[in-house]
């Protein structure tokens, strides 16, 4: 379906920020794209499935937690490894404290499934200020342009 799905989980609130600035930039660039944001931790796993299944396109999303993403997430990668989606357009981002594992990880799991990676990662150190959520803003235009294939 004409849809874009961010998947993600928070713990601070700085990643679902970011998140809602990216489906802004999305929305931006494709009006006619549905753009749907899903918090891992709210949402049962079924419906999250579902939504990747109908959407040309994933964008997930998580801070840095033990030096990797948070398990709500990962479960997500794992049930997306189950379903074997290959060639959806995905890419990552994420909030962190200290080291940053969390889009470099889930960049690197999307590979292994064989998502399409059109773009970095994007990586903001602890709560994005608005140069950052400027910057995701633009983020979501670029994804949706390359979903787009401009």
């Amino acid at each position: 379906e004409d849809q874009i799905v961010l998947v993600y989980d928070t713990m601070w609130n700085a990643t679902r920020r970011m998140a809602e600035a990216i489906a802004e930039g999305i929305g931006e660039a494709a009006p006619e794209t549905t753009v749907k944001l899903l918090n891992t931790s709210k949402i049962d796993k079924t419906d999250v499935i579902t939504e990747v299944f109908r959407s040309k396109a994933v964008v997930m999303g998580s801070p840095t937690v033990n030096n990797g993403y948070l398990y709500s997430v990962a479960g997500i990668l794992e049930l997306m490894r189950g379903a074997k989606f290959k060639k959806k357009k995905a890419a990552a981002f994420g909030s962190y404290g200290w080291s940053g594992e969390a889009v470099p990880n889930l960049t690197a799991r999307m590979q292994q499934l064989r998502l399409s990676l059109p773009l970095e990662g994007m990586r903001v150190r602890f709560c994005p200020t608005q140069e950052d959520l400027a910057a995701a803003v633009q983020f979501g235009r670029d994804f949706a342009k390359a979903v787009r294939g401009e």
